[in-house]
């Protein structure tokens, strides 16, 4: 599949999962909603599991430790993050924080992994931030920066757990995507739960039925299917190009809410839109090539 393609795709699936938290975070804890999401979104990958070969669901034990790291960092923390700090911070200043992620990612590759960037990488992810910032800065003045300083710290720390996450996926480069998920998913769960149930007392949760429906639409998709996209994309371009979706989430969320919910569109988002696309070009070294050429 084009990269392009997986990219937009794991955009658009998590581009819409702030409106499915909002509507449901005002009767569920925290810790349960992130449960909730890590167990349905498991048990959907076992599901689909169910449908591969034997050579295909075998891992190397060494990849269980990956597991239980991934698990922590890429679910467990942010997932309680996100949805605490979403309380109290405008989703377009959710949505700068959290487009931190590629900046987190090649910061944490440079430090501790010594991986080396190049400049078009560098530019690309600067672009990207910037693009990001003049897309959300029209709807939200500065001063929701300082409205709530907790609800900012927690976004960041998510964004920084979701650098290091990307990384340590790269270290899955064996096997099926969905199996790799599905135990990161199910370790998740299992961590979860026993909180949400001494935490938040998550069997005595009252819910309507439509919010039933929406956690379910949060763990199969959100979790589940999205994750096995997520690591096949890591697997196949690696954790810097990954991290690119927390560039084009908000993009996708305006262009929906411009045709579906009749949201209109200024010229200062339309520019950030703008700008957030030219990022991608100056990742792609064969563009990059091809200008240099004429």
């Amino acid at each position: 599949m084009n990269k392009y393609l997986l990219l937009l795709m794991i955009s658009g699936i998590w581009g819409s999962q702030f409106f499915f938290i909002a509507l449901v975070i005002e009767n569920v804890g925290v810790i349960t909603l992130s449960a909730i999401k890590a167990c349905i979104g498991g048990i959907c990958l076992l599901f689909f599991g169910l449908f591969l070969s034997k050579a295909e669901r075998k891992v190397p034990r060494s990849y269980y430790k990956w597991y239980i790291i991934i698990a922590f960092f890429e679910v467990v923390l942010p997932f309680v993050f996100i949805a605490q700090g979403q309380k109290s911070v405008p989703s377009s200043i959710a949505a700068v924080l959290i487009g931190m992620v590629p900046i987190f990612t090649i910061l944490f590759l440079l430090a501790f992994f010594k991986r080396k960037s190049t400049r078009p990488e560098i530019t690309s992810i600067l672009f990207g931030f910037a693009g990001i910032v003049f897309l959300s800065w029209p709807t939200q003045g500065i001063q929701d920066l300082s409205n709530s300083i907790q609800g900012n710290i927690l976004m960041i720390l998510a964004a920084m757990s979701f650098g290091l996450s990307l990384i340590f996926m790269e270290k899955l480069n064996e096997g099926s995507s969905v199996i790799h998920m599905r135990n990161v998913l199910l370790i998740a769960s299992a961590l979860l739960i026993p909180l949400s149930l001494l935490l938040e007392q998550s069997f005595k949760m009252d819910i309507a039925r439509s919010q039933s429906i929406y956690l379910a639409i949060l763990g199969i998709f959100h979790a589940g299917v999205v994750y096995a996209l997520f690591n096949r994309l890591i697997r196949q371009e690696g954790a810097l190009f990954t991290s690119y979706s927390n560039y084009i989430v908000p993009v996708i969320g305006m262009i929906l809410g411009f045709f579906f919910l009749h949201e209109a569109l200024s010229i200062h988002q339309l520019i950030g839109m703008g700008i957030i696309m030219l990022s991608l070009v100056f990742l792609d070294e064969k563009i990059i090539i091809k200008l240099k050429r004429k």
